[in-house]
């Protein structure tokens, strides 16, 4: 019987570090973020194929009245980049020829049109109109994806009306079987690669490598979500050019609406009611049923304030809803005496393992006196030889039987606005801005609690800034620089957390602001899942990313050339108080039957008598204010090699400095050393990378010249941002965060940092349970370990970037302008990806020999540590171990308004292997390899790999009378 108190952080400081150097190459070099507008390109030529200079190409935005002017250069080549998802015209002039112009061209987020002008003899004033649309096909880069546009999203069935339900239907993507949010693979890659751009801003955050906006909750679906009728349209791209990159899966860019010269809006509103759902499995009669309802409900309006020149547009979506749970396999303590069965220490009747009568009863039978505190807890009062209970403890069981149906209902509220102002200062001048701010509140019922006061109360906040400028100081060149400023709090915390301890009758020594609320009381699982709340409080945030950014692009000739990079500087807070309010747990055993020798008192008397076996408890401050830079250089060179032949070469740099927290509260384990932490034996936690280089290489190849068939193929690396819960996460066993400050030490809670020998793991008699303090008679410098020798939790040192080499080759053929169909093979290769393995490990098969069966130290012993660091069992460590490959066929065919139908039909055929499936939580125990030394025996079939997927999104436009 003991009990632990858990020593989260050493007192270190050490001032921040900053990079002068590395901030004033960036501000002399012009940089790139991944961009949400597109680009229109081509070529003017006469009758005869030659090249037209100096012909004016006028590009005009339908819908807001604005136009760009450019000029070709002796190649006859022009492009126009940066330009706003939308319908425009373009006009081609030139002396001694007719003007030609392309109307209704549609450019859409972050692709590119290619649309090459063959000049006339005649007239400048002579106007040539072509109203046919432009076909299908990307005759321009390598690039797979595809396209879905705000028709097609509000037109389909959209079930919680947020946008990501919709990637799966691009082939390659796909959520794992049984999944929910956040289990999103694209092309056999893990859910975190995927990196989420909102009108062009990075909307990732470094914590879990989730999307701020459209984060995910700790229940229901997205915490926050972007209002449906703020999308113009979002795109999925996979293997994309260098101007992408952080992480290798696909790359979603959602185009936000603007305003325009004409006022529209949207409302609406939608209620769903589960009067005519099925009961939920575990929700049997006569229990009543569940409830089950949303409403969704909203509205958006844009327009002019200047005409031509300034824009608005707004937008916001609420939602509510309140969906009832039901847990299985709930047990609570019967209210009723129940058959004997043998388990009472001075009565031979009753059940005294699972019936409050009859534990009290043969209690006092025994002359032990029934403990207040126990009293208080359950729910309890005692009057004379009675005891009666009114539910507020243990739930109001009066069934022979422990098992009973609970559930609680979850009641959300989410409130989501964005607004975005455009203003056209000059013909060369332009600037945006973009505000998002999206709140969830709510009371869920997350782990299953035996009273409704435990539930958790989920909190988030997320807010997004952001700011755009075009600058065109030539036809040749433009510029265009963002700023973006991200901000996510998301707290939990116990419904109780305003009760004191004292409210229910127990003095436990701890005091704060965090430590409201009941202890956990566990009983050895016997009663699930025990009293009071769930592991709360915890904090994530503020967390807060900061984005400078900005890009040119250059023509000359045949080359349309775009240079830059990015910053980044990522701050987040992480806060678990999981166990400041403490833990105890009663696993029987205390007393022994004086009747039968072979009888000890259950968990049940246990309790009623106040004799807890331990009792752990959170010491220090968890919180970690963490932060980092990141950075990204890059080129990019799409080359028309040929009137029909376009070269895609890149090559991009990446560099992220280590994570660091702001009290150096942040250590590993260095096999010679032991134990370190940063500001103390350590610099760093683990070596940075510098040689994080990535070409990027493609072709497209039109191949009969007339921008129908098209064969593309391309390859290139791109270098994985992990996310840092796979470090920092106190709910993950295995990290920075844990090590030294705050390992976990098997059941008995965490473990301080510093030289861990046998000397100073100390054992302490059972915690006062009636009198207290609880966790009183602890000494600070105490260090617990009840399972000696200790396991720990450690980083490999030289940690590089994992990375995921891909490639794909494709072939498009548009039937009609509205209508094409791509065969594309896709493959990639993941390596030095995230994943544990215990180099401490015994030698297999040792604690099953004979002589080790009479040796308890004999698997110790066999340690490859054990010489040097004798009181360390198990070492696991994070690095660079594992791989993944992906090969798949896929084909999509696509129509957009083709007599009215808009359709994406996707189908992969594709194999997955890999031999662990996330970057984290690997305490689930799927992380955990079989044996360390042969980490080859982990690679299978990835957790969501799926041979044959078949998908189709259909909207039809009913033909009718205009107007």
């Amino acid at each position: 019987m003991s009990l632990s108190r858990q020593r989260l952080n050493s007192p270190s400081t050490r001032p921040g570090r900053v990079v002068p150097l590395l901030v004033s190459i960036f501000l002399l070099t012009p940089a790139l973020a991944q961009t949400n507008f597109g680009r229109i390109l081509g070529a003017v030529e006469d009758n005869s194929g030659a090249a037209v200079s100096s012909a004016q190409i006028t590009i005009r935005d339908a819908q807001r009245g604005t136009s760009r002017v450019y000029m070709t250069d002796p190649s006859g080549t022009y492009v126009a980049p940066d330009l706003e998802p939308g319908t425009y015209s373009v006009r081609a002039e030139a002396q001694g020829f007719k003007t030609l112009e392309r109307a209704s061209v549609l450019v859409e987020v972050a692709s590119d049109v290619r649309l090459d002008f063959r000049l006339q003899p005649g007239q400048v004033s002579e106007t040539v109109l072509v109203n046919e649309a432009v076909p299908l096909v990307n005759t321009t880069s390598a690039t797979l994806g595809g396209t879905l546009s705000n028709q097609e999203i509000n037109g389909l069935p959209l079930n919680g009306r947020n946008y990501e339900n919709l990637l799966q239907l691009r082939p390659g993507v796909m959520r794992y079987p049984g999944g929910g949010f956040s289990t999103t693979s694209s092309n056999g890659l893990r859910a975190e690669d995927n990196a989420y751009l909102v009108d062009g801003l990075f909307n990732s955050e470094p914590y879990s490598g989730q999307a701020i906006i459209n984060g995910a909750g700790v229940a229901g679906d997205s915490a926050t979500i972007l209002p449906i009728d703020s999308i113009q349209e979002f795109n999925v791209q996979q293997n994309p050019p260098a101007e992408y990159g952080w992480k290798p899966g696909a790359v979603v860019n959602v185009g936000l609406k603007a305003g325009t010269n004409t006022v529209h809006g949207t409302a609406f509103a939608f209620g769903r009611d589960g009067v005519m759902d099925a009961r939920n499995y575990f929700n049997v009669a006569p229990a009543p049923k569940l409830p089950r309802t949303l409403e969704q409900f909203g509205g958006s309006l844009g327009g002019p304030m200047v005409k031509d020149r300034l824009f608005f547009f707004g937008s916001y979506e609420g939602q509510r809803y309140d969906v009832g749970n039901s847990f299985g396999g709930v047990t609570s303590p019967s209210m009723v005496p129940m058959l004997s069965n043998g388990t009472c220490l001075f009565l031979t009747s009753g059940d005294c393992a699972d019936s409050i009568p009859d534990v009290v009863a043969d209690l006092q039978a025994g002359g032990m006196a029934i403990s207040p505190a126990s009293l208080s807890v359950a729910g309890c009062a005692q009057s004379g030889g009675t005891v009666t209970c009114n539910g507020s403890g243990f739930p109001l069981n009066n069934n022979p039987s422990i098992s009973i149906t609970n559930g609680f209902d979850n009641n959300v509220g989410v409130d989501n606005f964005i607004g975005k102002v455009d203003y056209k200062l000059s013909d060369r001048h332009t600037i945006d801005g973009m505000y998002f701010f999206g709140n969830n509140s709510g009371t869920v019922e997350d782990f299953p609690e035996l009273q409704r006061k435990w539930l958790s109360i989920i909190h988030t906040r997320a807010q997004v800034v952001g700011g755009n400028w075009i600058w065109v100081p030539s036809a040749r060149w433009v510029n265009e620089a963002r700023f973006g400023y991200n901000r996510l709090y998301q707290p939990t915390l116990p419904g109780d957390i305003n009760n004191p301890a004292s409210a229910y009758g127990l003095n436990t020594g701890v005091s704060g602001p965090f430590t409201g609320g009941l202890p956990r009381i566990s009983f050895g699982g016997h009663f699930f899942p025990g009293l009071g709340g769930f592991k709360w409080p915890k904090f994530q945030g503020p967390d807060r990313i900061t984005q400078f950014v900005d890009h040119i692009s250059y023509t000359a000739g045949k080359h349309a050339v775009i240079l830059g990079g990015e910053l980044h500087r990522n701050d987040v807070t992480n806060a678990a108080y999981g166990n400041a309010r403490g833990s105890i747990t009663f696993l029987g055993g205390t007393f022994m039957s004086p009747l039968n020798a072979t009888i000890a008192s259950s968990q049940l008397e246990d309790f009623f008598a106040g004799a807890p076996f331990k009792a752990s408890v959170e010491l220090g401050n968890p919180r970690l204010q963490l932060h980092n830079w990141e950075y990204a250089l890059f080129v990019q060179d799409d080359w028309r090699a040929a009137k029909n032949l376009t070269l895609n070469l890149g090559l991009r740099s990446e560099y992220r400095t280590v994570v660091q927290e702001a009290q150096n509260h942040l250590g590993n384990f260095d096999p010679n050393l032991g134990l370190v932490q940063v500001g103390r034996q350590i610099s760093r936690v683990y070596e940075p990378d510098h040689t994080n280089f990535a070409p990027r290489l493609g072709f497209a190849w039109d191949t009969r010249g007339n921008g129908r068939t098209v064969l593309r193929a391309g390859g290139g690396l791109i270098y994985e941002t992990v996310n840092w819960q796979s470090f920092i996460a106190f709910n993950n066993s295995f990290g920075l965060g844990n090590v030294p400050t705050g390992a976990i030490i098997d059941a008995a809670g965490d473990t301080a940092g510093g030289s861990i020998t046998t000397g100073n793991i100390t054992v302490f008699p059972t915690p006062p349970w009636d009198n207290g303090p609880i966790y009183g008679n602890v000494g600070t410098s105490t260090i617990n370990c009840f399972n000696s020798p200790c396991a720990i939790m450690t980083v490999a040192r030289h940690l590089r970037t994992p990375r995921v080499w891909m490639w794909n080759l494709s072939l498009e053929h548009a039937f009609t302008p509205n209508l094409s169909l791509e065969a594309a093979y896709v493959g990639n290769h993941g390596s030095k990806l995230m994943g544990i393995r215990d180099i401490n490990q015994a030698a297999l098969g040792i604690d099953y020999s004979s002589v080790c069966t009479a040796d308890p130290n004999c698997e110790q012993d066999s340690r490859p540590f054990n010489a040097k660091f004798p009181y360390l069992s198990n070492i696991f460590q994070m690095g660079n171990v594992y791989r993944s490959n992906y090969n798949g066929l896929q084909l999509s065919l696509t129509s957009r308004n083709f007599h009215g139908l808009n359709m994406v039909a996707g189908y992969t055929y594709s194999h997955s292997l890999d031999d662990v499936g996330a970057n984290w939580d690997f305490g689930a125990g799927y992380g955990l390899p079989q044996d360390s030394t042969n980490l080859g025996r982990e690679y299978a079939s990835s957790d969501f790999d799926t041979r044959h997927r078949l998908t189709l999104s259909l909207t039809y436009a009913i033909p009718g009378r205009k107007g």
